[in-house]
């Protein structure tokens, strides 16, 4: 099985950021920190999620041994 890590994604996060609100992060520090942290959350659902599926399907493929 893969190891998962994940990769750096400052300079993606800042670069839609921009295009998201039209502010530079540095304009306004407490609105980044938020849009941060929720892509955070996001990326952290979306390996949770993909792990679960993994699971489960190990399952399936260990009930049939």
């Amino acid at each position: 099985m893969a190891f998962f890590g994940p990769v750096s994604r400052f300079n993606e996060f800042r670069d839609d950021f921009i295009k998201d609100t039209g502010k530079r992060a540095e304009e306004d520090m407490a609105l980044y920190a938020q849009y941060v942290a929720a892509r955070f959350a996001d990326m952290n659902h979306r390996l949770l999620s993909s792990l679960s599926n993994d699971i489960q399907e190990l399952q399936k493929v260990l009930k049939k041994v």
